[in-house]
C-alpha cells in the first residue's frame, strides 16, 4: 500500500497544484463538457473487459492467469470496434440528448479513451498479481503528468474544451503505455507464450459470474455514480455540470489517495486467504473500522470548510462547487469505507447481491434527481443524491459482514 500510495500522492499533488491555474484558463462550461466526456468513458470502462481482468488475480496458476489476461485484451479490442461504429452513427444525437452541442466534436475520442482504460485495467491486474506495485505507482504519476501537461498546454493555446479532453486522453495513454512496456519487456514477454485460445472457453465458463454479474453491476454502478452530470446537464445546463465535476474531482482525491491502493492490496490478500480456506470476517471488519476511523476527521473538515476553500483557492466564481463538495463528501465517506466489503463480495463470487444493490440504488437516485430537477434546485438534487449514496453504502457494508459471519459460523466444526 505504501508503494502504491506514493504514486497516488505524487499524482494528486501534481493535479492539485495546477487546478487553480486550470480554473482560470477554462470556464465552468468547458469543465462541464469534460465532465460529460469523462462520465461516458467511465460508464463504458465498466464493460470494456467484461470484468475478466479481475480473474487475472484469482486464477490458480500462471498459465490460467495468462490466458485470462489475453482474453480480457481481446474483449477490449472487440468492444472498441463496436463503440467506433456507435459514435459514427449517433455522434450528433448523443450531444443533443445531453443538451451539450459542444461535446459532439470530441465524441470520437470516447472509444479511444475507453480502449486505453480497458487495456490499463488488464495490465494493472496482471501487475498486481506479479506484485509490480512500483510500476503501477509510476503509471499513476505518468497519467497525472500527461493530463496536466496536455490541459495546461491546451489552456494557454486557447483550445477550449478540446484542451481538457485532449489532456485526459494523453494522460491515460501514458499510464497504459507505462504498464504495457513493463509487462512486455524482456522475459516478461513469456506471458504470451502460455496463451492457448482453446483454453478461452473453459475460462469463460469458470469465471462467468464476472461478465454476468460483476460487469453488469459495474455498469450499473458506473451509471449510478455518473448519472448526475447527465441529468444536471439536461435540466440545469453545462456550467452546473462543470461545478459539480470539479467539486467531485477534488473531494475524491483524498479518498482515492488510500482507496485505490488499498483495493488492490486487500483484494490480493483476501483472495489468498480465501483460497487457503481462512476466515475473511476479521480482515473485513478490521479493515472497515480502520478506514472509517482514519477518514472521519478529514471528512468533517471538508464538509465544513469546502465552500470557503474553493472560493479562496480557485476563485469566487467556483464557490458553488464548494457547496456541492460539502454534500458529496457525505456520500464519499461511506463509499470510502465500503472498499473491504466490495472486495470481499468479489472474492466470494456473490456479485449478484452487489448487482441488485446497485440496481436499486440507481432507481432511487434517478427518481430523486428527477424530482429535484422539476421542483427544486441543483444543490438539493446533489444533496439527495449524496445522502442516498451514503445510506446504501452503509447498508452494503452491514450486509456483507452478515453474510461472511454466517458463512463462517456454518463452516465451524461442531
Amino acid at each position: 500500500m505504501s508503494v502504491l500510495m506514493s504514486g497516488t500522492v505524487l499524482a494528486q499533488i501534481i493535479t492539485v497544484a495546477v487546478t487553480p491555474v486550470l480554473t482560470r484558463l477554462y470556464t465552468p462550461t468547458e469543465f462541464g463538457i469534460l465532465a460529460l466526456f469523462t462520465s461516458i468513458v467511465v460508464v463504458l470502462t465498466a464493460i470494456m473487459t467484461l470484468r475478466y481482468e479481475m480473474a487475472i488475480v484469482l486464477a490458480e496458476d500462471e498459465e490460467e492467469s495468462a490466458n485470462v489476461f489475453a482474453l480480457s485484451l481481446l474483449i477490449t479490442a472487440c468492444i472498441t470496434i463496436f463503440l467506433f461504429i456507435i459514435v459514427w452513427l449517433l455522434r450528433e444525437n448523443i450531444a443533443g440528448w445531453l443538451n451539450t452541442p459542444g461535446l459532439a466534436p470530441w465524441l470520437w475520442l470516447v472509444p479511444v479513451n475507453a480502449m486505453l482504460m480497458g487495456l490499463y485495467k488488464s495490465f494493472e491486474f496482471w501487475s498486481t498479481r506479479n506484485k509490480r506495485y512500483k510500476k503501477i505507482a509510476a503509471s499513476r504519476v505518468s497519467r497525472a503528468i500527461g493530463v496536466v501537461g496536455g490541459q495546461l498546454s491546451g489552456g494557454f493555446l486557447r483550445f477550449g474544451a478540446g484542451g481538457l479532453v485532449g489532456g485526459q486522453v494523453l494522460g491515460q495513454f501514458l499510464a497504459t503505455s507505462t504498464l504495457m512496456y513493463d509487462t512486455l519487456k524482456g522475459q516478461n514477454y513469456r506471458v504470451f507464450k502460455k496463451v492457448n485460445t482453446r483454453l478461452f472457453r473453459p475460462i469463460i465458463v469458470k469465471f462467468k459470474d464476472f461478465p454476468m454479474f460483476s460487469s453488469t453491476q459495474a455498469l450499473v454502478n458506473a451509471f449510478s455514480q455518473n448519472m448526475a452530470p447527465f441529468l444536471l446537464g439536461v435540466f440545469f445546463g453545462t456550467s452546473v455540470v462543470g461545478f459539480y465535476s470539479l467539486a467531485l474531482k477534488l473531494v475524491k482525491m483524498p479518498t482515492n489517495l488510500i482507496s485505490e491502493s488499498f483495493n488492490q492490496v486487500y483484494f490480493q490478500n483476501a483472495s489468498d486467504m480465501y483460497n487457503k480456506g481462512k476466515n475473511l470476517g476479521p480482515l473485513l471488519i478490521k479493515s472497515t473500522l480502520y478506514l472509517a476511523a482514519g477518514a472521519l476527521i478529514p471528512a468533517i473538515l471538508l464538509i465544513i470548510f469546502a465552500p470557503w476553500a474553493f472560493s479562496f483557492i480557485l476563485g469566487e466564481e467556483w464557490r458553488e462547487a464548494g457547496v456541492y463538495s460539502s454534500w458529496l463528501m457525505v456520500w464519499l465517506y461511506f463509499g470510502f469505507i465500503n472498499r473491504p466489503a466490495i472486495g470481499t463480495i468479489q472474492v466470494l463470487k456473490i456479485q449478484k447481491i452487489l448487482f441488485n444493490y446497485e440496481l436499486l440504488l440507481l432507481v432511487f437516485r434517478i427518481a430523486a434527481m428527477l424530482v429535484a430537477a422539476n421542483y427544486y434546485t441543483a444543490v438539493t438534487g446533489i444533496a439527495i443524491y449524496s445522502l442516498l449514496g451514503a445510506v446504501f453504502n452503509l447498508a452494503i457494508i452491514l450486509i456483507t459482514i452478515f453474510i461472511v459471519r454466517r458463512r463462517e459460523a456454518q463452516n465451524e466444526p461442531e
